[in-house]
């Protein structure tokens, strides 16, 4: 009887593992097939960074939205930010929310001391060993307002789809390049 409990416990574990993993598999999938495109313009950000390894560091501009409707803005706190698009078609934070708001894409973000908000998508992550070149291609294209990063958003969650420099995928540019 205690070999059964002991292979029970087993299976529901071993299903429980398997299931988390797959569940933000299938929900990041779904964001990217079904998610709204929105390109957030990027702006230069200091790459090095001994502590996160290799990475591309993202820094936005226009993180500040029009107006926080419900609270007040208090730094550290989260907020729920709805996401539209300008007429150049870059990703624009037109209002901020106390709670998610019904009928707008929205992310969920943080204040910050400036009074603008941080965005969770702060990283691009890619292979490392094109990393020291993928930052330079960045940084380069960044300086001269000739990137993005293309975020797909859908019921509050976010999946990047790419980083834009000089239009091409940071992949294809920094392959361009060698």
């Amino acid at each position: 009887m205690k070999q059964i409990w002991i292979l029970a416990i087993f299976v529901a574990v071993a299903l429980i593992q398997v299931a988390v993993p797959a569940h933000t598999i299938w929900r990041q999938e779904r964001i990217l097939a079904a998610g709204a495109a929105f390109k957030f313009r990027t702006a230069p950000v200091d790459p090095n960074d001994a502590f996160r390894g290799r990475f591309v560091a993202l820094s936005f501009r226009d993180v500040f939205p029009l107006a926080l409707e419900g609270a007040t803005p208090e730094p550290g706190k989260p907020v729920y930010v709805a996401v539209a698009e300008d007429a150049d078609g870059y990703a624009v934070l037109s209002e901020a929310f106390a709670a998610p708001p019904a009928g707008k894409p929205y992310v969920r973000a943080t204040w910050d001391y400036a009074g603008g908000v941080t965005l969770p998508f702060d990283r691009f992550y890619l292979d490392e060993d094109k990393a020291p070149e993928a930052e330079s291609a960045y940084r380069k294209e960044a300086r001269q307002d000739n990137s993005y990063l293309l975020v797909r958003i859908l019921d509050g969650g976010w999946a990047i789809e790419d980083l834009y420099v000089g239009g091409k995928p940071l992949a294809e540019a920094v392959g361009e390049a060698r």
